[in-house]
């Protein structure tokens, strides 16, 4: 029952420290409302908008903590609406932390997605891609008052981080609700672009028919919307697979059409700066037809363009069929620098994404150990010191009240066990007499009353035990021992494993208090050192985690543990259930 007590204390405590940190952390609202209005501002103007936060910078500081995160949060997204790189996560992490706990749902979400934004910008795709995750769990897609102008740009994210970890099919998914919230909030013409943005996966996946599909289908609905342009942009990345298929007439039908619709040439038949790499994919196609000095034109010209190694390669076979060695040479050893120059950064991008991994899950691991260490010692912080305080006089009052009643009904059952010994003691004598006598009926009725005493002292004793059991456990939970075992866990000492006197002096204290359920598990079901400890600390309540951390142990040692313990006691050969079984023998319904 006190275990049970304190509980219920401690249930309560989570509710009055938030209660608390609210308080501490409350705004000012003259401050909110003029950091909401710049917030406003940035959407359009985000230059304005910055330089609007700069007069604050002298009075951040003094600030409340809840002003000061809205203050950055502002500020961050001003920055990212100006294109600004963010050069570290740590304001970003802690704004994230505050609105996590204190922040509407789209507070959240802008939250999030800027910390995903500033791991993105230094490199590290793995804490990106978490805290994207993040901001899409802090919203409620279906409520009326969801930001999908942040949620977008969340998912476009992170197909690009696919896109460049050559993940296709994780590319598809964020594509998929990308392009689903575009088509609920933004424009045909742009759901109809963000669709063409799928070509790129299916492209990497091999799946040819789907990719040209997706582009006929941005060709055609571009047309229809009247925008012939980017109709005819969208078209083009299609040569390359008519080409492959030898279906020269289409490749040469969809390079008229955007040359003709593209609006992309001048009127000498140039392409706009920046787009040379055109001219790779109509040199491929001259290549094709046999117009050989057409193609060694266009390779030329898009030498310098993202299709370079591509470019030498063709320029390599060109010169190769004019039987010009040294010209193949030249552009063989182009080639080959280009590829090593692609496979060096292939390579130091992986290495950086392993790096990325490996530090990425070791902090994890460190920062969810140390919120662990911390939740549990705030929690015995708090809990002491409400129970000092505020629990001491009802504390007394219910121990005072239990131990009464449990007084009463042991010496209740003491009674009736007594008794119940006595007549089966004068029914046993009187059956001896009837049997010397031979008087077979009454002996048949005295052996049934024998009988029936017998299954009441069975149940008489079984309560006895049930009543020792459940005191003996209290006082071994009140115990020095207990308390030196829980204040070792609670203060997060470096080696919180006890030492082998003090298991042994928690062994003793359970004989003492316990003797019963201790020669059951030593003597009767002998089980290994370790397993007793399992038991005894599971009958304590405490957590898996607490088991391993006092134990010395790793988690998967402690689940075979278990699995051997809970088979020698109760026949089942699992560890799940094991402390369920335990406090039932304890505290039997």
């Amino acid at each position: 029952m006190m275990i049970v007590f304190q509980k219920k204390t401690l249930s309560l405590l989570p509710y009055i420290v938030l209660a608390l940190l609210a308080v501490a952390a409350c705004h000012n609202p003259k401050t909110t409302n003029e950091l909401e209005a710049i917030s406003l501002v940035a959407d359009e103007n985000p230059d304005s908008a910055l330089r609007m936060l700069k007069a604050y910078e002298g009075r951040v500081e003094r600030w409340r903590k809840g002003d000061r995160m809205r203050y950055e949060l502002v500020k961050m997204k001003a920055q990212n609406k100006a294109n600004i790189l963010f050069s570290s996560d740590s304001i970003a992490k802690e704004v994230a932390d505050y609105y996590a706990s204190y922040g509407t749902d789209n507070e959240r979400l802008l939250a999030y997605y800027l910390l995903g934004l500033a791991y993105s910008d230094m490199g590290e795709a793995p804490q990106a891609l978490q805290a994207f995750y993040d901001a899409i769990e802090s919203v409620d897609t279906l409520s009326e008052d969801c930001d999908y102008e942040v949620l977008i740009p969340v998912y476009g994210q992170m197909s690009q981080i696919y896109g460049n970890q050559n993940l296709p099919h994780d590319e598809i998914w964020a594509l998929r609700h990308y392009i689903d919230y575009i088509h609920k909030t933004d424009t045909e013409k742009e759901y109809i672009i963000a669709k063409g943005q799928l070509i790129n996966p299916y492209y990497q996946l091999g799946e040819k028919d789907s990719v040209l599909a997706i582009i006929n289908d941005t060709y055609a609905s571009l047309k229809r919307i009247g925008e012939d342009r980017e109709a005819a942009d969208a078209l083009v990345a299609s040569v390359f697979i008519y080409i492959e298929r030898g279906q020269l007439d289409e490749a040469r039908r969809v390079i008229d059409i955007f040359e003709r619709e593209s609006g992309l040439f001048d009127a000498q038949g140039n392409i706009v700066k920046g787009r040379e790499s055109y001219y790779y994919i109509r040199g491929s196609y001259e290549l094709a037809v046999g117009r050989v000095d057409a193609a060694e034109k266009d390779y030329r010209r898009a030498i310098n363009s993202c299709f370079s190694p591509d470019v030498f390669k063709g320029l390599m076979g060109i010169y190769r069929k004019k039987s010009n060695m040294d010209s193949v040479m030249h552009y063989g050893f182009l080639y080959e620098m280009a590829l090593d120059s692609i496979h060096n950064k292939m390579q130091i991008d992986a290495i950086h994404q392993m790096s990325s991994m490996y530090n990425y899950s070791r902090s994890q691991k460190q920062a969810e150990q140390a919120s662990r260490n911390a939740r549990i010692a705030r929690m015995w912080t708090i809990g002491i010191l409400f129970t000092v305080v505020l629990g001491l006089a009802l504390t007394l009052k219910l121990y005072l009240s239990y131990k009464k009643k449990k007084q009463e009904e042991i010496e209740a059952l003491s009674r009736s066990l007594s008794d119940a010994r006595i007549e089966y003691k004068t029914v046993q004598e009187e059956l001896l007499t009837l049997n010397n006598r031979d008087f077979e009926k009454l002996i048949a009725e005295k052996e049934k009353k024998e009988k029936e005493l017998r299954q009441t002292i069975e149940r008489l004793e079984s309560f006895s035990e049930l009543s020792a059991a459940k005191d003996g456990i209290y006082a071994f939970s009140q115990s020095q021992i207990v308390g030196a075992f829980r204040k070792r866990l609670a203060c997060n000492m470096e080696n919180s494993a006890p030492s082998a006197a003090g298991w042994r002096g928690m062994e003793k204290q359970f004989a003492r208090d316990m003797p019963a359920m201790y020669r059951l598990l030593t003597e009767e079901k002998k089980l290994s050192p370790l397993e007793l400890h399992v038991c005894m600390l599971l009958m304590l309540d405490f957590d898996d985690a607490s088991v391993c951390v006092l134990t010395g142990s790793i988690p998967q040692t402690i689940t075979k543990a278990k699995t051997r313990a809970n088979t020698k006691l109760f026949g089942i050969k699992s560890a799940h259930g094991l402390k369920k079984e335990l406090l039932k023998s304890v505290y039997p319904l």
